[in-house]
């Protein structure tokens, strides 16, 4: 059995699968500031309904980002932690593929920014929607016409995935983080330090 989770985007899922990629069962919950903890509530309770133990599992995978930096970090986290502690391999896939790998897509970035993959190509930061079927998340989409990323989706992909060990398993940066890093490093016993 395999373990998939997708937390880059505000929707956290949780999927089951079989190696072939049959979707045993899956779930998925709006956690914009928990995914981990409604990661581990969901994959509990898939567990329940279809009878299967954590022994079960063969594989874990985790969606690699773009997307949410501390929400990519979280998944890749549970990915890596239960491949880890079960001594079992870990992989993943990018939420552009989470979405829809055979078309173009729209996942946002920083403040009026976004990231765009046609099929096929690379990557690139876009601060416009391009003309045509653009299919993804963000303030460029109508809210109705959102579609997330989801661990479901793993299963199309398993023929293609590569099984690596799990310390291996790192988020997919498509960019530097936008983060602010102190204007003098902090140093042992700095009183000024807050």
């Amino acid at each position: 059995m395999i373990v998939a989770f997708s937390t880059s985007s505000p929707l956290a899922s949780v999927a089951l699968l079989e190696a072939d990629g049959c979707v045993l069962a899956s779930s998925a919950l709006e956690a914009k500031f928990a995914a981990s903890g409604a990661c581990l509530d969901m994959l509990a309770q898939l567990l329940r309904e279809t009878g299967r133990r954590l022994e079960d599992v063969e594989l874990c995978l985790a969606d690699l980002g773009p997307g949410s930096f501390t929400g990519v970090r979280a998944g890749v986290t549970l990915a890596k932690t239960m491949a880890l502690a079960l001594g079992v391999s870990a992989g993943g896939a990018s939420s552009f593929d989470l979405i829809d790998p055979s078309t173009t897509v729209l996942v946002p970035s920083r403040k009026g920014e976004a990231y765009l993959r046609r099929a096929g190509q690379d990557v690139e930061r876009v601060s416009a929607v391009p003309a045509g079927a653009i299919v993804g998340y963000g303030p460029w989409i109508a809210e109705g016409d959102w579609r997330y990323p989801e661990a479901s989706r793993f299963g199309p992909l398993m023929p293609s995935l590569k099984r690596i060990k799990a310390e291996e398993l790192l988020p997919m940066y498509v960019s530097e983080p936008s983060i602010s890093t102190p204007r003098r490093p902090y140093g042992c016993g700095d009183a000024t330090r807050a």
